[in-house]
């Protein structure tokens, strides 16, 4: 990509597929020798914003990092291209609702660092508030039971008393609110009850927005509820603390056990659009087999007649399952995608013993009474006297087994997971093929 020269008035975003290692959000890296009079102008255009700004009220630190050495810098890409043309400026902001790594640039003297500091870094601010705001909704649209509990736990610390009183009902999309807004102090003194009420309305909302987006035709009642809906929403995220936000983007993309029911949702359909992956079920491949290791193939006991491969042009890599009910689960899913393609809907293992019990026998040429045995392995198991589904655990099976093959594409995993039983995969079906040996299986829905 050809990165235009920039003038001494210009800022830049410049976006990677994959963050650029040494890197880290919300520092500016400045190219410049630890003597250069521009690095002290830097320092002084930083504290001077700071103090401008509190900084509990800005999402990010803000800190300052030297580049002495070119061979510390990358060595192609967009950032690449931007640093040779002219830019010594660098912030890398966290963008969870985007499919690319961002990165605001600038070329300035020193004169001009206290002009070029407060622009990008309000710049980094609102992109970021945005991005997680846009990924907030995508996680309540998708994932409504995790969006309440994870933003009524960890995010909602700070609540106006009147909101259910006096929520904001201008009209609008889900746009920055100003900057004076996004440092409006917020009183903390709202329930934890009161939090998830006004959590579950934001679930609501988000779900009923969406489902109008899809309608050309809205009767006056449905415009009025319809506004009421986006009010409410834009008043939720003007709650928002910019701790609320930091939190977010800088700690818990780092606490899996935290983020697991948000990042399996994050823009998936988005990512999926994107996807060059191809997957297919198809006969064990003996030339992907020859290349394993011996000691290896000889653990891989989920090795069936049939396979799950990942592939783009050439490179061909199986998805390796450590359980073979994994395997026949997410076959299921693929075939369930491909047979219903965007018109999905939650998949009810459950309801389709005949159909797993078929795909089980042809993968894994099983007798009646085995397959019947992992059908009942699956939908029962009890702890005490409480019945409860082992689908979670072939669902982190399946998740484990796909971040090992994604990742040797470089690309994305989320499109391929199942998050939860009341989810699906978000691959497009134009790039799901399955064996014609599959053709005639018949789904209960």
């Amino acid at each position: 990509m050809f990165f235009p020269k920039l003038d001494n008035f210009n800022t830049k975003i410049v976006y990677e597929k994959n963050d650029v290692p040494g890197f880290e959000d919300g520092n500016i890296y400045i190219c410049a020798a630890r003597t250069d009079m521009l690095v002290e102008a830097l320092r002084t255009a930083v504290s001077n914003f700071k103090k401008s700004v509190p900084g509990d009220r800005l999402i990010y630190p803000y800190g300052i990092r030297v580049i002495e050495n070119a061979g510390t810098m990358p060595a192609s890409g967009n950032l690449f291209d931007a640093i040779q043309n002219g830019v010594n400026l660098v912030l890398p902001i966290c963008t969870p609702s985007e499919t690319e790594k961002l990165y605001i640039v600038a070329k300035a003297g020193p004169a001009l660092l206290d002009m070029f500091i407060p622009s990008m870094a309000m710049q980094a601010e609102n992109l970021t508030k945005k991005s997680v705001e846009e990924a907030l909704v995508n996680l309540a649209v998708q994932e409504s039971e995790s969006c309440n509990k994870f933003l009524g736990d960890v995010f909602l610390n700070n609540l106006l008393p009147d909101a259910d009183n006096n929520p904001a009902g201008v009209y609008c999309s889900y746009s920055m609110p100003s900057t004076s807004d996004l440092y409006e102090p917020v009183p903390s003194n709202t329930s934890y009850k009161k939090s998830r009420e006004i959590m579950s309305r934001f679930v609501k909302n988000c779900k009923l927005v969406n489902k109008s987006n899809n309608n050309d035709k809205l009767s006056a009642a449905q415009e009025r509820q319809l506004k009421k809906a986006q009010g409410e929403i834009i008043y939720v995220f003007n709650l928002f603390t910019p701790n609320v936000y930091s939190r977010f983007t800088l700690q818990m993309m780092k606490m899996k056990s935290i983020s697991m029911a948000f990042d399996n949702c994050i823009n998936r359909d988005k990512i999926a659009a994107n996807s060059k992956i191809k997957v297919s079920v198809e006969l064990a491949k003996p030339e992907i087999d020859a290349e394993l290791d011996p000691k290896k193939a000889k653990k891989l006991k989920t090795n069936g007649r049939y396979r799950v491969y990942l592939s783009i042009g050439g490179k061909i890599e199986q998805v390796k399952f450590r359980r073979t009910v994994s395997c026949v689960v997410y076959i299921m899913y693929l075939l369930d995608r491909k047979l219903r393609g965007e018109d999905i809907d939650t998949l009810k293992i459950a309801d389709n013993e005949d159909l797993f019990c078929k795909l089980y026998s042809q993968v894994y040429n099983a007798t009646k009474e085995q397959t019947k045995e992992k059908f009942n392995s699956l939908v029962k198991r009890y702890n005490g006297n409480v019945k409860r589904s082992r689908l979670a655990d072939y669902y982190s099976d399946i998740r484990e087994a796909l971040d090992e093959s994604v990742s040797k594409f470089g690309e994305s995993p989320l499109p391929f997971y199942i998050p939860n039983e009341y989810s699906h995969i978000t691959v497009l079906s134009s790039n799901i093929f399955i064996t014609e040996a599959f053709e005639n299986m018949v789904f209960v829905y």
